[in-house]
């Protein structure tokens, strides 16, 4: 699987740009094996921008459910480690950053007519077909988001998608023909399907204890903030415009320190405790500020910012179900990897006759996506023999003849949508390269 991800790491990061979207309904992944020298904000310098961080985990998040859907959701935090997920998602952000510093030389702006524009379509919002208020905030709020976070990602996103708009190339009809051909060829294929369900690993809590070690950054605490509260509460059934002057009032009592916070507690990013459009004021805040109130459920909230608590390494006891499971699973990734590369000297598979790259196959212990992996693989192996790892099984294949297609004009806008990204990738990688001499580009990640 390693080697399939390899292959396609730069696919990864230079086609897919407008990555807010694709975020809504992955989730939000952990992570933390890297350290950045600058600030807790920031974790590169692109140009004359600051590269958050909040930007790196969400390029982070993205590539971790892309392979997630494509891999049968077998991959996991040890194979996004050693595919080294953080350092792509860096490059991925660094990337658009560049386009970003060339899209403000050039004049190039997205407006928030555009980003509303494009929330309205956007499938995870509808209710009944129509853009709900409430189903926003709802999901965005499972996504650890808040509207004010995701519309300004997205409104980068658009920006970007807009720079690579320019790129798009025409096309000849001769090249459309010949690559056609290959582009539809067929190849007999054999194929042996090995499960890790053989394999049986018992760990030692030594060995659990040393994984944890190698592996523990991967194992933190969310960030969380000590907060004092003053809540202005609504006993008298006053309208929301008097309790915001009331609590107008008591927030500049609590600053001049003549009354006191009422109580104090600690809250995480992901914490109903505020409404999650409300949170970025936590985030944005400092230490010892006081924030001016804050609206929910009929009542007002008056917050001070204690103290900010970086994410911590979790200790080993709290972890160590998930440790297991993780040191089990990459144990067995491992011995299917040696067992298909033993398969591949003597290989002796079941045929699935002639397939195309775009067939429409069931085959037997293998997810629709499974199956459409295998066989955009099998065209892109530079080998007759070869496999790849799905996380609890291998599929070892064979290519045992291959026939070139004759031109079929229903196939035309899938070999242009082909061609046409094919051209505009190569196209804008030569121009990120430009860009990289362009633009000063200084990164803060360090192991």
């Amino acid at each position: 699987m390693i080697t399939w991800m390899q292959r396609h790491k730069k696919w990864l990061i230079i086609t897919i740009w407008v990555s807010t979207i694709a975020f809504v309904g992955a989730g939000f992944v952990g992570w933390g094996s890297y350290n950045y020298g600058k600030s807790d904000s920031a974790v590169a310098v692109v140009g004359d921008k600051e590269v958050p961080m909040i930007d790196l985990q969400n390029e982070y998040s993205n590539l971790y459910s892309q392979y997630q859907n494509m891999l049968g959701g077998k991959f996991n935090q040890e194979l996004a480690k050693q595919f080294k997920l953080e350092e792509a998602a860096l490059q991925r952000v660094i990337q658009k950053y560049l386009i970003l510093n060339y899209a403000e030389e050039i004049g190039l702006m997205t407006t928030d007519l555009e980003v509303a524009q494009e929330l309205v379509k956007i499938q995870a919002f509808l209710k009944d077909g129509k853009f709900d208020k409430n189903t926003y905030i709802s999901v965005l709020k499972q996504n650890r988001k808040t509207a004010a976070e995701f519309e300004a990602q997205l409104k980068k996103d658009l920006l970007v998608a807009k720079v690579q708009n320019i790129f798009n190339i025409s096309l000849e009809k001769n090249e459309i023909k010949n690559i056609g051909s290959l582009l539809f060829s067929e190849d007999k294929v054999s194929i042996k399907i090995i499960t890790d369900n053989a394999i049986k690993i018992t760990p030692t809590l030594e060995e659990l204890k040393k994984y944890w070690e190698e592996h523990k950054n991967n194992f933190k605490s969310p960030k969380g903030y000590k907060i004092s509260y003053y809540k202005v509460a609504n006993i008298d059934g006053k309208d929301k415009k008097q309790m915001k002057r009331e609590a107008l009032k008591e927030y500049l009592n609590l600053k001049k320190e003549k009354i006191k916070f009422q109580e104090t507690k600690v809250i995480y990013e992901n914490s109903d405790f505020l409404p999650q459009e409300e949170f970025t004021k936590i985030v944005d805040a400092k230490n010892n500020d006081i924030l001016k109130p804050i609206y929910k459920e009929n009542n007002y909230y008056v917050i001070k910012i204690n103290k900010t608590m970086e994410p911590q390494v979790l200790p080993f006891d709290k972890v160590k179900s998930q440790i297991n499971k993780m040191y089990i699973s990459s144990q067995k990734s491992k011995m299917l990897n040696e067992l298909a590369q033993k398969e591949m000297k003597n290989f002796k598979g079941e045929s699935i006759g002639y397939v195309t790259r775009t067939s429409s196959l069931e085959i037997k212990n293998l997810t629709k996506e499974q199956t459409d992996q295998l066989l955009q693989n099998i065209f892109s192996s530079t080998k007759d023999t070869n496999f790849i790892n799905f996380g609890d099984k291998v599929v070892v294949f064979k290519i045992e003849d291959t026939k070139m297609a004759l031109y079929d004009e229903k196939n035309a806008d899938i070999i242009k949508s082909t061609i046409q990204s094919a051209k505009t990738n190569a196209v804008t990688s030569a121009f990120l390269n430009k860009l990289q001499n362009k633009y000063d580009v200084k990164s803060y990640m360090t192991e």
